[in-house]
């Protein structure tokens, strides 16, 4: 993972290097020192501070955020959500990187972008697909652009390494991958580890993947599942038996339009209508760990 020395931060946020070592002394920026004493903060950190302070990127290219500065030059098509999902239609993934980080520095959660601007677009965008004979070919590349604008977001995140550990997936015979990933950023950027084990992902696997690192001295803290597509009534009894039968000290979680396949009302079974619902269980899951 980069290091960045104080006079990077500085010269990328506009202000001088004098006044970043004095916020680090301050204990306003992590960093950690070199042998030799000089102060060094990861990328992780640098955004925190962004966020948390509302500092303007003066030069993001500084930070390896080319997409961000272009953003900053193109504000007419960067307008509100709707420019997410331009970018998303055109195919633009430079543009898409750029607007989702744009936004995440300002300010939004995780949570909130995935509820809102992606959960939206990829909405619109499928509605296309029914509709339009080139609705196929737009919204398979929209989602490929929207997967990687997810994934370098996900980039920003550093969970400590012995951070609860989250699990899941969307069940067999469920295609859609965006979800499932949303969810494991969203546990990512509150602070747990993630583990995304994907689309169309059998009961079997989730059991040998609880398995393997309750054997590894790591036992899910909570697990997921993201149901988009319907759940046949046989599939929905075994996840239903595999989440009710893990131990008291996981929590298992359904969301998803299809969801209530799996789990109606069922107290053992917590399920949640949105992103924002999840990064809240989440965030609950890691204050009792911390006492």
């Amino acid at each position: 993972m980069r290091l960045l020395s104080p006079r990077e931060l500085a010269d990328a946020l506009g202000v001088s290097e004098s006044s970043l070592k004095r916020w680090v002394d301050a204990g306003k920026i992590n960093a950690a020192r070199t042998e030799g004493g000089h102060r060094r903060i990861t990328l992780p950190e640098a955004v925190r501070f962004i966020r948390e302070t509302g500092a303007p990127l003066a030069r993001p290219e500084l930070l390896d955020m080319p997409e961000v500065a272009a953003i900053q030059q193109r504000p007419d098509t960067a307008r509100g959500a709707e420019g997410f999902r331009q970018y998303l239609i055109e195919g633009d993934a430079a543009g898409a990187r750029g607007w989702l980080l744009s936004r995440y520095l300002s300010g939004s959660s995780v949570a909130e972008l995935s509820d809102g601007p992606v959960r939206e677009a990829m909405h619109r965008i499928g509605d296309r697909w029914q509709r339009n004979p080139e609705g196929v070919f737009i919204e398979h590349r929209a989602t490929d652009v929207c997967l990687q604008a997810l994934a370098h977001l996900r980039s920003m995140f550093e969970p400590p390494a012995r951070a609860p550990l989250a699990l899941g997936g969307t069940p067999e015979g469920d295609p859609y991958i965006v979800p499932t990933f949303m969810a494991a950023m969203v546990l990512a950027s509150v602070g747990m580890r993630a583990v995304n084990l994907g689309p169309d992902t059998p009961v079997s696997a989730l059991e040998h993947a609880y398995a393997h690192h309750v054997a590894a001295g790591s036992q899910p803290a909570l697990v997921w599942v993201s149901a988009s597509a319907r759940v046949s009534p046989a599939r929905a009894k075994d996840l239903e038996r595999w989440l009710t039968g893990l131990p008291a000290t996981t929590v298992a979680v359904v969301g998803g339009r299809r969801g209530h396949d799996i789990a109606e009302n069922h107290a053992r079974i917590r399920r949640i209508e949105t992103m924002a619902d999840l990064a809240a269980v989440a965030v609950e899951l890691l204050r009792f760990a911390a006492t």
